[in-house]
């Protein structure tokens, strides 16, 4: 530090940490009685910063004594239909392992488990550069669809790389609080998934802060972290862990509104997925499951309240079916909000037609096969044939066509990922 002797000419200045110049009385001034009074060479604000920062540096981590590893490290089960085929984009992976996945709430774009991304635009794939903010964290403009005044629409916007390989490949526990992500190694160039850890803002600052000290940043010492009560949110408690839905669904934390619609949805959604009795009813639900994350309540409101709309005074409606054909699992991958016409263009009614195709039934009294679609609450009767395959053929041609004609009449009112699946759908004989 410089020593230098109080001037009653001295107004300013320069903190030789910082470089500023700034008024003598940012400057502590020191007075021992033994030498002459002078002010530190480095302001106040510095000198409040060295010792914060030293004492962090320097605090013991104390994990609690009856720590019980409640969340484990788990990664997403990728259905195929997202990933991309790279033999035909040209691409060379950088990894055995690599895949890339398609982000469904943007326009072409996949997203690989390195964090590189892919688009397709005017008939090729392009490997994506992107560019590195202030903080050095990688991150790609890309066109994402959102909903603005009442439309489904395209805006430019900024995502970065860590955030999207975090919520495509790894299990979130807290996706309303884990908002902060620790590359391995405390090296932000590094978006590999397996080196990715989304943790809360006093998960992170602990991490941190053991890594600067020790250099111990690994799995072992980040799941204690994850999993100490002390580093966890106001509102999480054990309780709040407990699979209190179906011995499945927990809530995730001790604010809950029990009446509110996401709660009920969810709720629902369990029931239909694990509820024995309800699969005696409805049989279809039975080989159905929800993914990890939205087994907490917490993680599903989150993505129900993000991704909920309103078109008039329809009826609004969960569904699994429509983004990937024959999907039995519900996740922020595999579903959406529809209006409920929509929703129950895609019920086939294995139980009811037997093995009959989809949209056919035998009229005894005739001999013949008849081809048939229900639709607002109406049979539409599409003619009788001698065989199921033709009845088939035609049943499948109309229900297309109207599936193709509500599409565009909802078209930028339903997201554009529910448009786009509805104009590629594809009724099979086997459905």
């Amino acid at each position: 530090m410089n020593h230098k002797e109080v001037s009653n000419n001295l107004e300013t200045r320069i903190c030789n940490k910082c470089g500023r110049e700034l008024p003598i009385g940012s400057f502590r001034l020191m007075d021992n009685k033994v030498n002459a009074p002078y002010y530190l060479g480095q302001c106040k604000a510095c000198e409040y910063k060295y010792q914060r920062e030293y004492i962090e540096a320097n605090k013991e981590i104390k994990f609690s004594d009856d720590l019980d590893i409640l969340i484990n490290r788990q990664y997403k089960e990728i259905k195929q239909e997202r990933v991309l085929n790279l033999s035909v984009t040209g691409i060379i992976p950088i990894g055995t392992d690599e895949n890339f996945v398609r982000l469904m709430d943007y326009r072409d774009y996949w997203i690989s488990n390195y964090g590189r991304m892919i688009h397709y635009a005017y008939k090729r794939f392009s490997l994506l550069n992107g560019s590195y903010d202030s903080n050095e964290i990688l991150g790609y403009r890309v066109s994402k669809n959102i909903l603005c005044n009442g439309r489904w629409i395209y805006k430019q916007k900024t995502v970065y790389a860590h955030r999207l390989v975090v919520d495509e490949f790894i299990v979130n526990p807290d996706k309303q609080n884990n908002v902060y992500i620790w590359h391995g190694g405390y090296n932000k160039d590094d978006n590999y998934y397996r080196n990715l850890y989304p943790l809360n803002k006093e998960q992170y600052k602990i991490v941190k802060q053991n890594y600067i000290k020790t250099g111990d940043d690994s799995e072992e010492f980040i799941l204690k972290v994850m999993n100490d009560i002390r580093y966890k949110p106001d509102n999480w408690s054990k309780p709040s862990m407990e699979p209190s839905v179906c011995g499945i669904g927990y809530c995730g934390d001790d604010e809950v509104d029990c009446t509110s619609q996401s709660y009920l949805r969810w709720v629902d959604m369990i029931n239909r997925c694990y509820n024995e009795k309800f699969h005696e009813r409805q049989v279809q639900y039975s080989d159905c499951e929800i993914c990890d994350e939205w087994k907490n309540y917490s993680n599903f409101k989150k993505w129900y309240e993000e991704n909920h709309y309103r078109i008039g005074n329809e009826q609004m409606d969960l569904d699994k079916d429509i983004l990937i054909k024959g999907n039995k699992v519900y996740s922020p991958d595999t579903c959406c909000i529809v209006p409920h016409g929509i929703n129950t263009l895609f019920i086939t009614g294995k139980k009811q037609r037997g093995d009959l195709p989809m949209g056919v039934c035998f009229e005894k009294d005739k001999g013949k096969y008849r081809a048939y679609m229900n639709y607002q609450g109406k049979s539409i009767k599409l003619g009788t044939f001698d065989d199921p395959a033709t009845a088939f053929v035609v049943y499948k041609e109309y229900k297309e066509n109207i599936i193709s004609d509500l599409a565009e009449k909802y078209k930028g009112m339903i997201p554009d990922k529910v448009y786009r699946a509805m104009l590629e759908w594809n009724i099979e004989v086997n459905d």
